[in-house]
């Protein structure tokens, strides 16, 4: 449980910096402000926004990962035994779910997606 506090503090740290850095210092998205390139994880921000409102479809369409991310991550942090029953399917589940975002950012990139390369277009 303490593992899955900490996990969450670090994520709650994390969404506060990347708020900072948009309202404050008016970047979208720091990785892209300093390499040009919109990071996996654009996107995300917005989508959890569209949630807020129950807009479901402006959310799938900011990051389709929205939908996956938030129980996965809380899977890992609060779990008390390895998911599917054992430690070998979960870290086969975990490495499938990174290697889909990796995909869905390739395909966004490729595509120039103008919801994550607009300001880089």
């Amino acid at each position: 449980m303490k593992k899955g506090i900490y996990g969450l503090l670090v994520l709650l740290a994390m969404a506060a910096a990347a708020y900072a850095s948009a309202s404050v210092l008016g970047w979208g998205c720091p990785v892209q402000h300093f390499t040009g390139i919109p990071c996996p994880g654009c996107g995300l921000s917005r989508a959890a926004v569209a949630l807020l409102r129950l807009d479901f479809w402006t959310a799938f369409r900011y990051h389709p990962m929205i939908y996956v991310l938030p129980p996965v991550v809380l899977l890992v942090l609060f779990r008390k035994k390895p998911l599917f029953g054992s430690q070998k399917r979960e870290r086969v589940f975990l490495w499938s779910m990174m290697a889909l975002w990796a995909c869905i950012w390739v395909v966004r990139l490729l595509a120039r997606d103008p919801l994550i390369c607009g300001a880089a277009a």
